[in-house]
C-alpha cells in the first residue's frame, strides 16, 4: 500500500514543489499530449492527464513567492504546449500559398499558439490567486478557464478553436450536452469532471479528498445517460422535393493559382457538377472561392454555367467579389450568392457577405499603424464585413443561414440571426491547410452549432470535409479529404429548439459566477479569521 501511495504521490508532489525549465517541460509536454483529445484522434484520456498535471503545477504557483508570474507562466506554457500541438497545420497555409512565405513558419506557428496561450496563462493565475488548498480547487479551474476560455472566443474578434468541449466527437452521447448548455458549458464539464482525479490522487482516500471524482463521475454518467436518451429515435426525415448536389473538387491551392490554373479549375467544377442526375437535382452547391476570378463578372463562365443548369435550379457559390465604393477604390467581399439562369442568363436572386473575417489572411488588424509606419502594402489588400449574421430566402429552399469559412464555429454568431433558419450552410475552403488535423477539427467544430440550435447543416469544403450533418451533430454523408466527386444528398428537417437557444450562457455564467463568488467569499473569511487570532 505504502509503495502504490508513493506512486501516486510523487508525480504530484514534484510538480507542486519544483520550479525551473524540467518543470516547464513537463507541464509543456503535458499540454501537447492534450491536444490529442481534439479531432481527429478525440482521445481524451490525454487531457485527463494534462489537466492533472495542470492541477499539480498550479498548487505550487500558490505557493511560490511571485505567484502572479507563477501562475501565469505555468498556465501560459501548458496552453503554449496544448495549442502548438493542436494547430500545427497553420503552416501549411504558408506553404501552400506559394515561394516566398515558407520562411515565416518558424516564427508565425509558435507566435500563433502563443497568442492561445496567454489566455490558459491567465487562467494560470486566476487559479494561483482563488484556488483553495481543497479538493475542490479542481472545480475553481473549471471555472476559471470557462471565463478565459469565452474572453478568448470574443476578444479581438475571437477565435474559440479547440475548446475543451471539442474533445467530444459531435454526434455522440457526450456531445448532446451542448443542446442544454451550449459549448462553453460543456468544456466547464469536460475540465472538471476529466481533472477531478487530481484532487484525489496523492492525498489519503478520505470521502473530502474523493468527493470531487465522485462528483465528475455521477456528473459525466448523467450527461452520457441524457446524451444517449436524445439520440434515440431522433430522426425528424428530410424536406420534401430539395435535392442538393455538392461539388467536392480536389484542386491543390497551388494549382488552383498557378498561371492557367483559373481555367482549370473552372472545367472541373463544370466538369463534376455535368455528371450525371443533374436533372433531378434542384440546388448545385460550389464551395468558399470556388473559382479563382471574380465570378460575377466573368461574361464566359456565366454562359458556361448557364448551358448546364435549367431555368428551375439554383447554384448557390462562394465567391469573391469587389465593388466601386465611389471614389475609384473597390471593396472587395468573401461571399456566397444564389444564382438561378432564367433563358440562360444569370440572375443573383440571394448574396451573402461574409461578416467574421480571418484575421492576417482576409483582414489586417491594425491597418492604420501599418500605414503610419510605411507597410501600406501590407494593409492594401483586404476584405470589408457584411453587414451581419442573416436568414437568405433561396429559391426552392427552405430559409438558411450562410457560413462561410470558420464563421461557423462561433456559436453567438449562429444564434444571432433574427429569424430561425430550416438549415445552415457552411462553405470551407480548407486547401489551405493539406490533409491535415486542420480540416478534420474545423467539421467537428461546425457540427456542433448544429447540436446547438437544432437546425441541420449542409457543409462544402475545398479539399475538406464536405456532407449532410442532422439536427444532432450526426454525420449523415461523408466527403473526406483528398477525395473529388459529386454527392446528390437530400436536406434534413430541423427539429424543435434546444434549451441552448433559448437562453444561450447564461446559465454557464451563473455557474462559474457563483463559484468563484463563494471561492472568494470563503477566502475573505479565512483571511478575517486569521486576522481576528493574531490580534
Amino acid at each position: 500500500m505504502n509503495w502504490r501511495r508513493l506512486a501516486l504521490w510523487r508525480p504530484r508532489a514534484w510538480l507542486a514543489a519544483r520550479q525551473g525549465w524540467r518543470h516547464l517541460a513537463v507541464v509543456f509536454a503535458a499540454g501537447a499530449v492534450s491536444a490529442t483529445a481534439m479531432a481527429p484522434l478525440h482521445f481524451w484520456p490525454a487531457l485527463a492527464v494534462g489537466l492533472c498535471v495542470l492541477v499539480w503545477s498550479l498548487d505550487g504557483a500558490r505557493r511560490h513567492p511571485k505567484r502572479t508570474l507563477a501562475g501565469f507562466l505555468r498556465g501560459f506554457v501548458f496552453g503554449f504546449g496544448y495549442f502548438l500541438a493542436g494547430t500545427y497545420w497553420i503552416a501549411f497555409a504558408f506553404l501552400t500559398r506559394g515561394e516566398g512565405y515558407g520562411f515565416m513558419v518558424p516564427v508565425a506557428v509558435p507566435a500563433f499558439a502563443a497568442m492561445l496561450a496567454v489566455f490558459w496563462g491567465m487562467a494560470g493565475v486566476l487559479q494561483a490567486w482563488i484556488a483553495p488548498r481543497l479538493p475542490w480547487r479542481v472545480l475553481v479551474l473549471a471555472a476559471v478557464l470557462t471565463v478565459t476560455e469565452w474572453l478568448r472566443g470574443h476578444l479581438f474578434g475571437g477565435l474559440p478553436w479547440n475548446l475543451p468541449g471539442y474533445a467530444w466527437p459531435a454526434g455522440g452521447a457526450m456531445s448532446q450536452a451542448a443542446a442544454w448548455f451550449g459549448i462553453y458549458g460543456l468544456s466547464f464539464l469536460t475540465v472538471f469532471t476529466l481533472a477531478s482525479p487530481a484532487a484525489a490522487i496523492g492525498r489519503p482516500l478520505r470521502l473530502s479528498s474523493l468527493a470531487p471524482v465522485i462528483a465528475g463521475a455521477v456528473i459525466g454518467l448523467i450527461v452520457l445517460c441524457g446524451g444517449a436518451l436524445r439520440l434515440s429515435g431522433a430522426d425528424a426525415g428530410y424536406q420534401p422535393d430539395i435535392r442538393l448536389r455538392l461539388v467536392h473538387a480536389d484542386i491543390p491551392q497551388r494549382a488552383k493559382w498557378a498561371p492557367g490554373g483559373a481555367a482549370m479549375t473552372r472545367d472541373r467544377y463544370l466538369e463534376l457538377t455535368a455528371e450525371p442526375g443533374l436533372a433531378d437535382v434542384t440546388h448545385v452547391i460550389w464551395p468558399e472561392g470556388a473559382l479563382p476570378v471574380f465570378m460575377l463578372e466573368d461574361d464566359a463562365t456565366l454562359a458556361l454555367i448557364g448551358q448546364q443548369l435549367r431555368a428551375g435550379q439554383t447554384l448557390v457559390a462562394g465567391i469573391n467579389r469587389r465593388a466601386d465604393n465611389g471614389n475609384g477604390e473597390y471593396a472587395y467581399y468573401n461571399a456566397l450568392v444564389g444564382l438561378r439562369f432564367p433563358n440562360g442568363s444569370p440572375r443573383v436572386e440571394s448574396l451573402y457577405d461574409k461578416v467574421r473575417l480571418t484575421p492576417f489572411s482576409e483582414i489586417v488588424p491594425l491597418t492604420g499603424l501599418l500605414r503610419a509606419v510605411g507597410l501600406d502594402e501590407f494593409a492594401r489588400y483586404q476584405f470589408t464585413p457584411g453587414p451581419g449574421a442573416t436568414t437568405l430566402d433561396l429559391p426552392g429552399a427552405p430559409p438558411v443561414m450562410p457560413l462561410i469559412c470558420y464563421e461557423a464555429i462561433f456559436p453567438g454568431f449562429v444564434r444571432a440571426a433574427a429569424d430561425r433558419p430550416a438549415w445552415l450552410l457552411n462553405i470551407s475552403n480548407d486547401a489551405w491547410f493539406g490533409v491535415t488535423a486542420g480540416p478534420r477539427q474545423h467539421f467537428n467544430q461546425a457540427r456542433y452549432r448544429t447540436i446547438e440550435t437544432g437546425v441541420p447543416m449542409i457543409r462544402s469544403a475545398a479539399r475538406g470535409v464536405s456532407g449532410v450533418v442532422d439536427a444532432h451533430g450526426r454525420t449523415r454523408v461523408e466527403s473526406p479529404p483528398g477525395e473529388e466527386g459529386v454527392r446528390d444528398v437530400n436536406l434534413p428537417r430541423p427539429v424543435g429548439v434546444p434549451l441552448y437557444g433559448w437562453w444561450g450562457d447564461v446559465p454557464v455564467w451563473i455557474v462559474v459566477l457563483t463559484i468563484l463568488a463563494g471561492v472568494l467569499i470563503l477566502r475573505r473569511r479565512a483571511v478575517a479569521r486569521l486576522l481576528s487570532m493574531r490580534t
